[in-house]
């Protein structure tokens, strides 16, 4: 036996896992939350922006293409590789090579070759965690992408809330048993963003998708969304990664298992796939995968040296953790009026409680945040502000004919109470079916609040006989024109704009001079309200008829 098919042999009994009984099942996702109207004005501008930023990172690393892992040549190299860089037996191992492959340059310069920046040694880096840190190809890549300027700007954002959430997330994980630097997942999930929404439909700062959220315990309705809990979110998400390492034993593995599912990890051990590095060289995980760990672990590096990658301290806004007491609020009431009492802002209660959707408490016990000092101000004035403040609520499908307007009268609330309880838009009509969440005051429901929704609706039908502008016209239709002689005409010239951050369907439409109604219909979008825009999409523009084929950037 030659030594190189010993050392094989050796490592891969060394690199098995223990054995144990384990079914991988794809875990059955909960009910989605049903889709109501979107959050609150001022809570939904916010979302879009933080959802925006994560959406241009995830578009510029599908751009960039990072590299997938080489497969190493010699076979003994493969099996050590599986033990991980930080592996005292991956040493040695490397040493008995070492007539067959060169020392590693770490060692001999007393520097890491791939990222001189760091200025000493892979063991000295590894040891400043209490994570797996491993410097390859692959996390490099991702140290380099970071610093990428389409990407960095984003990076020193995520630098700057870093220090808000650190003394508190380390606490949790800490307490949950978890090594504290997990906290840079929530780095490279979200920016520690407590509103970013992705595609996948993930929400919060630890980027829970709505099954796996209520699986952890993290409630979801039309009134709150706990995923955006920053607390609760690193409490469940401790949870779930825990979990994962007693599955898998490795945190590089938990780590994919986060971003995959338990199921997929389990089914590339299943093809003899050991250790994550192996399996992203396979074929099982997707490409988002594969690269998760590596960013993760160069978020880390960068997070821990940020000057020695050229993140400086002046371009970094800290920022910081607002401490806070709670309030217990036993009934529904405005956002508006609990400020008032506490004397802060309607936005300052949003930043300390982003799980809340709309400009309401919820219509059941809550306890609300307040900055610590605020609450005996609140109680001082509470008493001669509550009274007026509590809501009910009034379920109203729409029908045919009913515009905020007159609904709004016949519940006795203005229509942009309406609106803003909806996340509507107050100059768009509400279709038939929709339904509506319609807030009653207490001074509405002491006076002619109705009932029911039927008693609602025969004082839509009397206001509207009343005053027949608050019936709701479908807008005309134009007259089709009559048929013109057959003559060829050619097609008309088509363009694109590509979407920028920041922009909307809107400001797009009216930068290039068209209705919004058109560059929807031109892009099959139905619902311009509810569609989120992606980064880097190319919309189809149509000139004007005769006019010239134009490809036009969206940032003007």
């Amino acid at each position: 036996m030659t030594r190189t098919t010993f050392l094989i042999a050796f490592l891969a009994i060394a690199a098995a896992p223990p054995a144990r009984a384990f079914e991988a099942v794809e875990p059955p996702e909960a009910p989605p939350v049903v889709a109501d109207h979107g959050d609150a004005p001022e809570v939904e501008e916010a979302l879009e922006a933080q959802s925006a930023e994560i959406d241009e990172v995830r578009l510029a690393e599908e751009k960039a293409a990072l590299v997938p892992l080489r497969h190493p040549e010699d076979g003994a190299a493969r099996e050590a590789i599986r033990l991980g860089t930080e592996s005292p037996l991956r040493h040695r191992i490397d040493g008995a090579l070492s007539r067959d492959t060169a020392p590693m340059p770490e060692e001999d310069a007393g520097s890491i070759a791939m990222l001189p920046e760091i200025g000493h040694d892979l063991r000295r880096l590894q040891a400043e965690y209490d994570i797996p840190i491993d410097v390859n190809e692959a996390v490099v890549q991702y140290v380099r992408f970071f610093q990428m300027p389409v990407v960095r700007k984003h990076f020193v954002k995520w630098l700057g809330r870093l220090p808000r959430y650190q003394e508190r997330y380390r606490a949790i994980l800490r307490q949950a048993g978890l090594p504290e630097d997990t906290i840079y997942l929530a780095m490279i999930e979200s920016g520690f963003a407590n509103l970013a929404y992705s595609r996948a439909k993930a929400a919060g700062p630890w980027q829970f998708i709505p099954g796996t959220g209520k699986r952890m315990g993290l409630a979801q309705d039309f009134w709150v969304d706990e995923r955006r809990d920053p607390e609760k979110s690193a409490r469940a998400a401790a949870v779930y990664l825990k979990q994962l390492y007693g599955w898998f034993g490795d945190w590089r593995l938990a780590w994919a298992g986060y971003n995959a599912g338990e199921g997929k990890i389990e089914k590339a051990r299943k093809k003899g796939q050991r250790d994550f590095w192996e399996m992203a060289r396979g074929k099982i995980l997707k490409r988002e995968t594969k690269g998760y760990v590596p960013k993760l672990m160069a978020a880390a590096i960068i997070a821990k040296h940020p000057e020695a990658f050229g993140f400086k301290k002046e371009e970094i806004l800290a920022e910081r953790w607002t401490e806070y007491e709670r309030v217990t609020i036993p009934h529904a009431v405005e956002l508006e009026a609990v400020a008032r009492a506490a004397e802060v802002t309607t936005q300052d209660l949003h930043e300390l409680n982003p799980e809340l959707r709309r400009n309401c408490t919820p219509p059941r016990a809550y306890g609300v945040k307040l900055p610590v000092g605020a609450t005996a101000t609140f109680e001082k004035n509470w008493p001669s502000i509550g009274s007026s403040a509590e809501l009910g609520f009034a379920r109203h499908t729409v029908v045919k004919g009913e515009g905020l307007t007159v609904i709004a009268a016949a519940y006795g609330v203005t229509t942009a109470t309406v609106v803003q309880m909806n996340g509507l838009k107050a100059s768009k009509r509400v279709k038939p079916g929709t339904e509506l969440v319609i807030p009653l005051g207490a001074q509405a429901r002491r006076g002619s609040a109705p009932a029911s929704e039927a008693v609602a609706r025969a004082r839509i039908e009397e206001l509207q006989k009343k005053n027949p502008k608050l019936v709701e016209v479908e807008p005309a239709r134009p007259a089709p024109r009559p048929a013109a002689a057959p003559r060829p005409v050619a097609a008309p010239a088509q363009g694109t704009v590509q979407v920028q951050a920041g922009d909307s369907l809107w400001t797009i439409s009216q930068r290039l001079g068209v209705k919004l109604q058109e560059l929807c219909d031109w892009n099959g979008i139905k619902n311009p309200q509810r569609y989120r825009l992606q980064i880097g999409r190319e919309l189809v523009v149509r000139p004007p008829s005769g006019g010239a084929a134009v490809r036009a950037s969206a940032a003007g």
